[in-house]
């Protein structure tokens, strides 16, 4: 779970038409009003923002004696650093000299309008393996302008990459609490890139002094960019991304993105499955499970410990199977144990896999026949592979 506060409200109240200095909120996003006879203008600079990157500024006017041209509320779209004239304020009529003006405006990274490129194939954010918690419109916090978002589950300290080139806008590694806690709601420690075509990415949750990049740099898909964590509004560990768009009245859009993930081929995660980035190897069992670790052992696995694997059993004593799942099930499996000296079938074990776990195991019954043996697999009736042992008198 992460809820992340990814704009800045600022409110001023004014004299009419009156010369100000810049007003700045914590984005160093400024505006202020420049003076004339009967007219005034109000200008915006994003003075901290890199070139070529953009911020959109939803802007209201308040006050029953001026006016604007354009009217209000409207956002604006601000271009790297520049000076922007946003509005033109005219004194009504009659209005009271003494009367005041109150602006509102409320800064979010990203260009007003932009169109996402929804083929581009995304990098998995992450090295390793990693499983998704909270997929798309799931949850209490991926609803709304949030719908779009992925938590991946991650140990503290996983390394985190740039899932597509771009601009880094604003980085954030100063924050150490993390808990179910609203008041922690902007004090998620993140990155925040912008791509070409004017969308942003989050990457939320990471660890105290976990970033690596600063605003400003330019990243590539793929680049170590900081460690995840579990900082701000969170339950635990894991890495919140999501790729938006502001949108007019204080909204975002976010869009589903296309991964290219284990298989070569890009597609949209879900949860309850894990990825990983392709690297070529397609191991047996492959992509469900791996069979090089699949574990038989004496001792019952232990939870959120390795299992302790042997290919030395007891006869005449109960051994464990223990099997990581990475595609959400169900399936049907079996395991057929046979004894290598006769090549008979000493035992056809058979078990349901529930869809939803990421790992599982069965305790084995007794087996009397000491020698070596050969354990078969078979997900769904498809062989995956086998595995030798050896069970002792």
């Amino acid at each position: 779970m992460m809820r992340l506060l990814i704009f800045l409200l600022f409110f001023t109240a004014l004299p009419l038409l009156a010369q100000s200095d810049p007003n700045c909120d914590r984005k160093n996003v400024c505006y202020w009003v420049e003076s004339g006879e009967t007219e005034s203008a109000v200008f915006l600079q994003a003075r901290s923002m890199p070139a070529e990157t953009h911020i959109t500024v939803y802007t209201s006017l308040e006050g029953s004696g001026v006016e604007s041209i354009p009217p209000t509320p409207k956002s604006f779209v601000l271009n790297g650093n520049e000076k922007t004239k946003i509005l033109v304020l005219k004194k009504k009529e009659g209005a009271d000299p003494s009367s005041v003006a109150k602006v509102l405006t409320v800064a979010y990274f990203g260009k007003l309008g932009a169109i996402h490129d929804d083929n581009y194939p995304y990098t998995l954010p992450f090295e390793g393996k990693s499983w998704i918690s909270t997929g798309y419109n799931s949850g209490a916090e991926h609803r709304g302008d949030a719908a779009n978002s992925i938590d991946f589950v991650l140990t503290e300290g996983t390394p985190i990459l740039a899932a597509r080139e771009g601009t880094v806008v604003e980085a954030e590694d100063k924050f150490t609490l993390g808990m179910k806690d609203p008041t922690l709601i902007d004090k998620a420690n993140h990155i925040i890139i912008e791509h070409s075509d004017g969308t942003v990415a989050i990457y939320g949750h990471l660890k105290p002094e976990g970033v690596i990049v600063k605003a400003g740099d330019k990243v590539t898909a793929g680049q170590r960019i900081g460690y995840s964590g579990n900082t701000g509004y969170s339950t635990g560990p894991h890495l919140h991304f999501e790729v938006y768009r502001p949108e007019e009245n204080r909204r975002k859009k976010t869009f589903p993105t296309l991964f290219l993930t284990e298989t070569g081929e890009k597609e949209y995660l879900s949860e309850e499955n894990a990825y990983w980035n392709p690297d070529g190897k397609r191991f047996q069992g492959f992509p469900i499970t791996n069979l090089e670790e699949t574990c038989l052992g004496i001792l019952p696995p232990e939870k959120d410990k390795e299992p302790i694997c042997t290919e030395n059993l007891v006869s005449k004593k109960p051994f464990y199977l223990t099997m990581p799942i990475y595609k959400a099930g169900p399936y049907l499996f079996r395991a057929e144990f046979i004894l290598l000296k006769s090549q008979k079938v000493i035992l056809n074990f058979q078990e349901k896999i529930p869809a939803g776990i990421t790992s599982i195991a069965w305790r084995i019954p007794p087996q009397t026949k000491s020698g070596k043996y050969k354990v078969k697999f078979y997900l769904d009736e498809k062989e995956l592979g086998e595995k030798n042992f050896q069970m002792l008198p």
